[in-house]
């Protein structure tokens, strides 16, 4: 049984069990690395301000959609690109205490030109050495914690293949 709902918007829920906590969709996240050894980070405004923010493809996860499906269609609305190659790197649960939603966190390689329209606001996109993603942490431009994952979950990753 669901807890009391307390509010709804379309991507959320918000309930109230224990404490007040937010039901919300399942996602999922990627990192793009280009033939080339790039990262293609995307540029979004934050929802509080409207500032950019370095982000990598995201998004949720539709009815009837696999995770892999997701992100595959996130690729192409958001980068123009797909991938040929998708590994799945691990699942998080950010803010795990007061969110009940999963990221899927993915691994995308062998992209090709294919470009499907979102809904999302692209502010544009920035192609970075993937050998260069921790000097984006430790200067600051770099902050979101579901893409630090991501980013680390790819290097083990791609340091054991």
């Amino acid at each position: 049984m669901d807890d009391p709902l307390v509010s709804q918007l379309k991507w959320l829920k918000l309930r109230q069990g224990h404490d007040v906590y937010v039901d919300c969709s399942d996602g999922v996240m990627c990192v793009p690395i280009t033939d080339q050894g790039h990262v293609i980070f995307i540029t979004e405004p934050d929802a509080m301000k409207g500032d950019p923010v370095l982000f990598l493809p995201a998004g949720g996860i539709m009815d009837g959609e696999s995770p892999i499906e997701a992100i595959n269609r996130e690729l192409q609305e958001e980068i123009g690109m797909k991938a040929n190659y998708i590994l799945p790197l691990g699942v998080i649960k950010p803010w795990s205490k007061y969110l009940n939603a999963s990221i899927y966190l993915f691994l995308a390689r062998d992209l090709m030109p294919s470009k499907l329209v979102g809904d999302e606001i692209i502010l544009g996109e920035k192609h970075i050495p993937f050998t260069q993603f921790q000097e984006l942490i430790s200067s600051g431009e770099l902050s979101d914690a579901n893409v630090i994952s991501a980013l680390f979950l790819a290097w083990a990753a791609i340091e054991r293949m």
